[in-house]
């Protein structure tokens, strides 16, 4: 068996505004192993976005526990959680969240900045990742002169500088064309397997995950096997 690098036990999300209790899941048990690619699918509401936001350390659970290289994620200070989520986790939105008023290579080499990477030797690999995605003539374009396949594939590089040892991502193709899904998907594929890096998807497209290697369902609270 490979090695664990992400682990949920007994995850349990329910939310509270004043007298309204309204339950998500409870009890959801999830791990990831080094290497593998995993598809979470289900239905708009069903919480899936929930479930990988408390695997990435950006929201806390209701109830269980989430381990990180080991590490629980939760009996830390916001401050070195953020600096665990930054050395091991990448994490891609649906809509890029890429800071406008910088370049494609700043907003890449963002996270070995944050990480405490000095300037000079962060532009290098922040560079390559920008080549291996395709946008090696687009370095010193803001995410406003980007089209919405080259902000994803911006977002896909940031993801991989730090080379994490696994990638979150929430509906990365979700804001994009049929076409333009399936090449920045097959593209996050091809570098997840380069990187050597666990990947772990939210999709509700059924197509993009049968191409992961394991594929999980979240249907009212629960998390099983999706039936290929």
């Amino acid at each position: 068996m490979s090695e664990l690098i992400l682990e949920g036990s007994c995850l349990g999300k329910t939310y509270r505004e004043g007298d309204l209790i309204t339950p998500v899941f409870s009890g959801i048990d999830i791990q990831v192993h080094a290497g593998e690619s995993l598809a979470i699918v289900g239905a708009s509401g069903s919480g899936k976005s929930t479930l990988l936001h408390l695997l990435a350390g950006l929201d806390r659970p209701t109830e269980g526990e989430v381990r990180l290289m080991g590490d629980n994620l939760y009996r830390h200070t916001e401050a070195k959680k953020g600096h665990l989520r930054n050395l091991h986790l990448g994490f891609i939105y649906q809509f890029h969240h890429l800071l406008p008023e910088f370049t494609a290579l700043e907003n890449v080499m963002m996270p070995l900045l944050i990480n405490g990477i000095a300037p000079a030797m962060a532009i290098l690999p922040a560079q390559e990742l920008l080549k291996q995605v395709g946008l090696s003539h687009r370095l010193v374009h803001k995410p406003g002169e980007l089209s919405g396949g080259e902000r994803q594939r911006v977002a896909v590089a940031r993801a991989l500088v730090n080379r994490p040892a696994c990638i979150l991502a929430d509906e990365p193709t979700g804001n994009l064309d049929e076409k333009t899904a399936d090449a920045v998907f097959n593209l996050l594929l091809d570098l997840k397997q380069q990187h050597q890096a666990a990947l772990v998807i939210v999709t509700h497209d059924h197509r993009l995950a049968d191409k992961c290697g394991r594929s999980l369902e979240l249907v009212l609270g629960q998390l099983r096997e999706r039936p290929r």
